[in-house]
């Protein structure tokens, strides 16, 4: 075929949502992505989304019906804290809506992918694997090598090559993009597969839930499309090996925590389980000469806040701003300089946040004291809770949320109420 503006390789959230971005902006696009759809994205990520998240979808024009289950809505939060307490924290009006929602990939990667490919100068094609990137005289990234299904590979030419083809990006490895930004320290193992028949937890609900031991260990319950239940292991690397048999480490971990088996007990997996070892934490070079990276690609950290698709989702917007922009005429250097600076800005600070969380939740081990008085009274405070939620939906800044007068607060708060249950009050 003959040259577009931009090829764009990965059709999953970030790239389908730029591509549906810049075709909307005049731009000739081309789409392309090794998987067919509907289909499970090869590296997995927490099924659920904020408002935040809906709401850059809403803007995209990407129909809610598509990936918004009333089955899978979440309109409160039960956080356990085994076997000491549990607290049960409501959703608060977020942007219009009062839940988050579990989601099936394979619902909402097609439903953007589909608003992308409806965009008249886009064209998808589904099947299709990049095998290099083609350079011009000077170095610049001008096309790719592509393959279809049968094996015949095709060059394609374009006035600049976009990765959105994940945290292993062939993309950033044929452009040579070096990590810029990296956190090893503390890092985590997640498993993740899909139930059947999940029964309540302790409050009586089939709804969200963390389970938590304060000991290197989380399983998260999330409710999904089709009544299913998302059961997600969320465990420090160092003590999560499986020794190559991912399932029979899952189970097990579920097995050995009373509260988790006592929701599957009855209950039936019915999804293979998948997950990634070690989970990185970092940034890449944004751009090259004729290349840029966008969301995985791009900012790759761990699931446990799920941030990463409204993440790739906005990092979308920015780049199609800074794509656009090129295209009319800014050079090619200031126009993706803006752009790494806008990411930068919007994702850094919860970059932080999920590392320290990261730390802070798996790796430190309070004692039991401080889980039974501050946490506890920290974790049950209405003015805390509604906070923590408001800075996982982007509403709160992640480097500011929590003050200490906040903490300051819920602890005076929280002696006060066992106070009055300790005098009958």
């Amino acid at each position: 075929m003959g040259g577009v503006d931009v090829i764009v390789v990965g059709g999953r959230p970030a790239g389908a949502a730029l591509a549906a971005r810049l075709a909307s902006g005049g731009a000739s696009v081309l789409l392309l992505d090794r998987a067919r759809f509907p289909s499970l994205p090869a590296v997995p990520s927490s099924p659920i989304l904020y408002p935040s998240a809906m709401g850059e979808l809403d803007a995209l024009g990407v129909p809610s019906e598509a990936y918004d289950r009333p089955e899978a809505r979440m309109r409160s939060l039960m956080f356990q804290f085994h076997p000491w307490w549990h607290t049960v924290i409501p959703v608060p009006d977020l942007r219009g809506r009062d839940y988050v929602v579990g989601v099936d990939r394979r619902e909402l990667d097609d439903a953007i992918r589909v608003r992308a490919s409806a965009t008249p100068g886009c064209e998808s094609r589904e099947g299709w694997s990049v095998r290099d990137l083609v350079r011009d005289a000077d170095g610049r990234v001008c096309g790719v090598v592509a393959a279809g299904e049968d094996g015949r590979e095709e060059r394609i030419d374009a006035g600049c090559v976009i990765g959105a083809d994940g945290r292993f990006s062939l993309v950033a490895r044929k452009a040579g993009a070096p990590v810029v930004d990296e956190r090893l320290e503390h890092t985590s193992t997640v498993w993740y597969a899909d139930w059947e028949g999940v029964g309540a937890d302790c409050t009586g609900e089939v709804s969200g839930q963390v389970v938590t031991t304060g000991r290197g260990l989380d399983v998260l319950f999330f409710k999904m499309p089709g009544g299913r239940t998302s059961v997600n292991v969320h465990a420090r690397s160092d003590r999560a090996a499986s020794g190559g048999d991912a399932q029979g480490a899952y189970r097990a971990t579920l097995d050995a925590l009373p509260p988790v088996a006592a929701r599957l007990a009855g209950a039936r997996q019915v999804s293979r389980v998948v997950g990634v070892k070690r989970v990185g934490n970092g940034y890449r070079q944004a751009w090259g000469p004729g290349w840029a990276l966008v969301g995985d690609a791009l900012h790759y950290k761990d699931p446990v806040d799920g941030q990463g698709i409204r993440d790739a989702l906005v990092g979308a917007r920015l780049l199609a701003a800074a794509l656009l922009d090129w295209r009319e005429g800014r050079p090619w250097e200031e126009a993706m300089a803006r752009y790494e600076a806008a990411v930068r800005d919007n994702t850094h600070a919860m970059y932080v946040a999920t590392t320290e969380r990261l730390k802070r939740e798996l790796y430190d081990e309070p004692p039991v004291p401080v889980i039974r008085t501050l946490i506890r009274w920290w974790m049950t405070d209405r003015t805390y809770q509604d906070r923590f939620l408001r800075y996982l939906n982007r509403e709160l800044p992640p480097d500011g949320w929590v003050t200490p007068r906040l903490l300051a607060g819920a602890s005076v708060r929280g002696l006060g109420r066992d106070l009055a249950s300790l005098f009958g009050r």
